[in-house]
């Protein structure tokens, strides 16, 4: 069976991966020179949001010390990967596909250009590992007279020094931009319509100034209780009831508003936690129903650098003169009176608005919100021939884990090892539905998956669930529960299982080292010992053990509220 995949990314990597090691002619087409897809072109002080070992591959751990990865540091770890599994003999560079569609003997007949030739390709399976970012996304801006420049250009700050720069957008790259901005511009005002919720790296006091702990990571590595992932991944944070496992953050938004002080926390916790409250009516306030942005960059350019941030729904241009109308909230103030405006020079407009889709050289008829294929890959009508991979952006976690447990079950489905579910078209209508209840003002996210539902939901599929351990392996038992779920807790049975290499991983880090020191014990011990077994009952028995039922937000474990298919068994009542 002839395999090609369309990207040298961290998905179309692993993917390559995948199929050679279960026997598949497979290669890899590259338009660019080089690995990395649209990570190749990184900018200056360009951080991860999940640690190298959450955005790590399951079998191939980052040899370095636990911390966030730059940018040039993450290029190297997949230099390393490629060079381990002797794929780059196996990726054709600097190939741009043309064309793709299926001929009347079911084949992929493939076209790309080559050095300025054409060439022509047959394949059984195509794989599209190209993710979903592909051309730059621009905010209107009628009337504006100004540059205008894309994150995607963004290399340095060199472009904007001494000038009056405007950054649109709320995510990471608007916090680094605005932040790398503030070192050499003249000014810097932030503008974004909708209130954000953010998150920190580190979970304490080091993101009041987040770059210069990133920077200290090689002297002074995080302990794991530190990362932000160890709120949002572990067995316990999943094991407790969506309430409870959103309230963790909530009652540090509510802290860092409440302080009123003027430090990046402070006003991190009063915009998230006004994102989080102030919610249409029927909707239940929480950090879970918008995309995050998990960096306090934005937050301390604001407090120290002079930023001016401004949450309006409305903005105006004529010349360079932005005029923003119904703000919520400007910098530390909240609320705005509807009636207040505020103006803003800019010279320069940078874009940090995101991407749209391009396939227009696939001749496919499916429908492109990715929760209508089977697990955000699979599409329905080319289930034995066409496959997408990194279309699962992690509500927390990353793309690269999850595409290459997609890739483990794809591998398998082609070997005939394993089948699609006999229901797995009903299931995507379910899945779909659950994911847009659950992620309700996240409208236009389709990507947006949870992490350590949806690694669990392929898990099964494989049939490589991570397994509790004995008691009396103590020390293994408390890291299995308070560690965050790294790809390697994947790889300990089922196919393709190299348990060693969780053992070597967690090996390095204490027993205690995810429990934080403030006291979460009741996390640790009274949440696995009481709580845990209370919601399950729950969940199985009081509150329609399917998909979301009656108060499943206070009641059922947050792993079963059928978000990616997954819903409490029996056997999990008995072992939570």
């Amino acid at each position: 069976m002839k395999i090609i995949i369309i990207g040298a990314g961290p998905s179309g990597l692993v993917a390559l991966k995948e199929f050679r090691e279960a026997g598949f002619d497979a290669m890899v087409l590259e338009k660019s020179s080089g690995i990395g897809g649209a990570l190749r072109e990184g900018y200056e002080n360009l951080y991860l949001t999940t640690s190298n070992r959450l955005t790590g591959y399951s079998d191939f751990p980052d040899q370095s010390r636990l911390k966030y990865s730059s940018h040039e540091e993450y290029m190297d770890y997949l230099e390393s990967y490629a060079s381990f599994f002797g794929l780059k003999k196996n990726i054709t560079f600097d190939t741009a596909v043309t064309s793709a569609k299926l001929n009347a003997s079911g084949n992929w007949e493939i076209q790309a250009k080559q050095a300025g030739k054409v060439i022509h390709l047959v394949a059984d399976r195509l794989i599209v590992a190209t993710g979903s970012n592909h051309i730059p996304k621009y905010a209107p801006t009628p009337g504006y007279s100004g540059e205008i420049m894309h994150s995607s250009e963004w290399r340095d700050n060199k472009e904007v020094t001494g000038k009056r720069v405007l950054v649109i957008g709320n995510g990471e790259s608007a916090g680094d931009v605005s932040a790398e901005a503030a070192k050499v511009a003249n000014s810097v005002a932030l503008w974004t319509r909708k209130p954000i919720c953010m998150a920190p790296r580190f979970v304490n006091l080091k993101s009041n100034d987040e770059l210069a702990w990133l920077k200290k990571q090689h002297e002074e590595p995080p302990q794991v209780w530190e990362l932000l992932e160890t709120t949002t991944v572990t067995q316990v944070s999943q094991l407790q009831s969506a309430k409870d496992y959103s309230d963790e953050r909530m009652v540090l938004f509510k802290m860092g508003k409440e302080m009123g002080g003027k430090d990046a926390l402070s006003l991190l916790g009063s915009i998230s936690y006004n994102a989080s409250t102030n919610v249409p009516e029927g909707v239940q306030g929480s950090d879970q129903l918008f995309v995050v942005t998990k960096t306090s960059r934005m937050a301390t350019a604001v407090a120290t650098a002079g930023v001016d941030l401004f949450i309006a729904r409305r903005a105006s241009f004529c010349g360079k003169k932005v005029t923003f109308s119904e703000l919520s909230q400007k910098n530390f103030e909240w609320p705005i009176a509807s009636s207040h405006q505020e103006t803003y020079e800019a010279d320069i407009i940078v874009m940090c608005t995101g991407f749209k889709t391009n396939f227009d050289w696939l001749d496919v008829e499916i429908d492109w919100n990715p929760r209508t294929w089977f697990k955000n890959c699979i599409p329905i009508g080319y289930e034995d021939k066409l496959a997408f991979l990194g279309w699962t952006r992690g509500h927390q976690g990353g793309i690269p884990a999850m595409s290459e447990m997609l890739s483990r079950y794809l591998a398998l489905l082609y070997s005939g090892l394993r089948t699609l579910p006999e229901n797995w078209q009903e299931t995507i209508k379910t899945e779909k539905e659950v994911s847009e209840k659950y992620y309700a003002l996240a409208s236009g996210n389709n990507t947006l998956v949870d992490y350590p539902s949806f690694m669990l939901s392929v898990a099964r599929l494989i049939g490589c669930e991570p397994r509790r351990p004995s008691i009396f392996n103590l020390r293994r038992f408390i890291k299995y529960y308070t560690f965050p779920l790294w790809p390697m807790f994947y790889r300990t049975h089922g196919p393709g299982a190299r348990p060693e290499i969780l053992g070597h991983v967690l090996d390095q880090h204490g027993t205690f080292e995810a429990i934080s020191p403030r006291g979460t014990w009741k996390r640790a011990l009274f949440q696995v010992a009481f709580l845990n077994p209370v919601f399950y009952l729950f969940s199985f028995f009081g509150t329609k053990a399917q998909n979301m039922g009656y108060g499943w937000y206070w009641a059922k474990s947050k792993r079963f509220v059928g978000l990616h298919g997954l819903n409490i068994r029996f056997k999990e009542v008995l072992l939570p």
